[in-house]
């Protein structure tokens, strides 16, 4: 019989790829990945094309809805978890990873149930709701950040990393372009604000005299609209809906301003790249803002909240940054500082230790 681990959970590519990762490094060992997943999530789309088998219940968040949107979705709760119990009971796994969103609440309350092992992965530097509610049932967190540990007192928490591609690690040493060139990153579903923000923030710096190589994922919605805007200010750039290689666009960038969720700050700090980081204000518990102070606080980025960024302070921030080489260079150096390589392999270990597959 095959071995077998549930993957629960997704959501957002931020849950998803990480588990990817590890379905990915569990086959390279023999280990059959299983997902279990929401069927509003990204996973629904993204875990069958990497044919992965899935299983999918109907189930939406809970937190921070209004209290009758509240009562709704835990209405769904009950039978998301009776499906999630039936698959465990056919895939019999040796252990259960939540990464996180709401799908692994059900995945992991049936693996609670069953009494079959629970291993969390956490990606961002502070918890997310579902993984702060289920953290005390579990055998092991595996966490993307040193910073989550502190939340996970006298817990059988781990700092694993967040697995991220090994192309990110091989991208070289910063060697500074002339001109210089700036990556924009709005994550796979682009950024309204750096997408209103930056054109403007880069037409001020370029009227100072300042030239520039300008690169800006802008997401499938607005890569048009971004297009025009480059376009109506006079400025050349190469506009995006997403990044196929995103570490070929690091590689070439001299520094980046970008979102700060989870994956993009770790692949940052592979990369070796330093960043100009704007937190989505609206992230849940704030944790984009966590994250980007984290590695603010290892010298590898500057952080701006949406509140204080401005075009004209972006502007004034970058500036700065393209006209000092030592500055660029040293965040790029202190961001790699912090990268931990094989997240992947570490986590898959640590999931078949627990589970008694090792």
């Amino acid at each position: 019989m095959s071995r077998r681990v549930v993957i629960a959970g997704g959501g957002t590519g931020g849950h998803i790829f990480p588990g990817l990762a590890v379905a990915r490094e569990l086959r390279s060992r023999d280990i059959e990945a299983h997902w279990l997943g929401a069927r509003r999530g990204l996973e629904a789309e993204l875990v069958p094309e990497r044919g992965i088998p899935i299983t999918l219940v109907d189930l939406e968040g809970v937190h921070a809805r209004s209290p009758a949107a509240a009562a709704r979705a835990a209405a769904k709760l009950p039978q998301a978890v009776a499906t999630a119990v039936s698959t465990l009971l056919r895939v019999k796994p040796l252990a259960v990873v939540g990464v996180g969103g709401y799908a692994s609440a059900a995945g992991l309350a049936a693996a609670g149930l069953l009494g079959v092992p629970i291993v969390l992965q956490e990606q961002n530097s502070i918890p997310g709701w579902t993984n702060k509610f289920l953290a005390p049932f579990a055998d092991l967190i595996c966490c993307g950040f040193e910073d989550a540990l502190s939340a996970f007192p006298s817990m059988p928490a781990e700092w694993t990393g967040n697995p991220v591609r090994a192309d990110f690690f091989e991208v070289p040493d910063l060697t500074p372009g002339d001109p210089p060139k700036v990556l924009i990153l709005g994550g796979s579903q682009g950024s309204l604000f750096l997408n209103r923000t930056l054109p403007r923030a880069i037409a001020t710096l370029v009227k100072d005299g300042l030239q520039l190589e300008i690169r800006h994922q802008a997401g499938v919605r607005w890569a048009e609209v971004v297009r025009t805007a480059y376009r109506d200010l006079k400025l050349e750039a190469t506009v995006t809906a997403f990044l196929a290689q995103p570490w070929q666009a690091l590689a070439e960038a001299d520094l980046v301003v970008a979102r700060s969720g989870a994956l993009t700050v770790s692949e940052l700090s592979a990369a070796g790249r330093g960043a100009l980081l704007v937190p989505f204000a609206a992230a849940a518990g704030n944790h984009q803002e966590f994250n980007a102070r984290s590695l603010e606080r290892a010298g590898g980025a500057i952080v701006l909240t949406e509140a204080e960024a401005s075009p004209q302070r972006v502007a004034s921030v970058l500036g700065r940054l393209f006209r000092d080489e030592d500055a660029r260079r040293t965040l790029g150096a202190r961001a790699r500082e912090v990268a931990l390589p094989g997240a992947a392999r570490r986590i898959a270990e640590r999931v078949l230790a627990v589970g008694g597959g090792a």
